[in-house]
């Protein structure tokens, strides 16, 4: 027992350190994407509507749950992490709203960016903050399963990551391969952790073939579904209202 003990232990501590690093990646892709463009929304004439100003706050609070949680696990505090866990359970839930809401207020604003087809842009937000939701349930129904738990919502995250890396990539210089450099950059991470599962654990956890596949799917699925007339009609609805 002492061996296996011993045995275990540095893949434990890995996959701490490893879940906390990544979060700290992710929000700095985030941040770092949002900083280009918050400063000069928040000095135009007209400022944001509130709206987005409550969408940017909802989101941005994600984030600091999402780093907090691992840091309390690294720290041992798993009290705390249950306790804040419940919150960035419901706050997860108005992320959905928000992103949903803020999808509908672009698009019939005629905030889309010049890069990203009306349809496709539509498609994507919707399909993306679907499948964050998902992930997001999944790892809160599978809350008692760490190993199962602490996956899911690392994917829930990374298939957001869109906007941030949107906003960090030179995206307009890069033309119409604009949307598949932000697709891998996204898928690479997504593979991140079935390789850190590799590396510490010989073997990737099967929490990863259903997160990572909903992350393919979600960004592979954008284009054929974007050409269907049922995406042209929902454009149609919401720019004619």
């Amino acid at each position: 027992m002492a061996t296996m003990e011993l045995g275990q232990r540095p893949a434990a501590h890995v996959g701490r350190r490893f879940y906390l690093i990544m979060s700290l990646l992710m929000a700095a892709v985030i941040i770092g994407g949002f900083s280009t463009t918050v400063p000069e929304d928040f000095t135009h004439v007209p400022g944001l509507p509130l709206l987005l100003h409550v969408h940017g706050a909802v989101f941005t609070l994600w984030i600091f749950v999402f780093v907090a949680q691992p840091a309390f696990i690294a720290r041992g505090s798993l009290k705390l992490h249950r306790q804040i866990g419940m919150f960035g359970a419901a706050l997860a839930g108005l992320m959905v709203i928000m992103g949903l809401a803020a999808t509908i207020f672009a698009i019939r604003n005629h905030f889309v960016p010049a890069f990203f087809p009306p349809t496709g842009f539509l498609v994507m937000n919707v399909i993306g903050i679907l499948a964050f939701g998902g992930l997001v349930a999944g790892g809160v129904a599978l809350r008692r399963k760490p190993e199962w738990h602490k996956r899911l919502m690392l994917c829930a995250t990374v298939s957001i990551l869109g906007p941030g890396l949107g906003r960090l990539l030179p995206m307009p210089a890069m033309g119409a391969a604009a949307p598949l450099v932000m697709v891998g950059c996204i898928f690479a991470f997504a593979l991140a952790g079935p390789v850190a599962d590799l590396i510490a654990r010989r073997r990737v956890h099967p929490a990863y073939a259903w997160g990572v596949t909903v992350i393919v799917l979600s960004n592979v699925l954008v284009i054929p579904l974007a050409a269907t007339p049922a995406a042209a009609a929902a454009l149609r609805m919401l720019t004619a209202s």
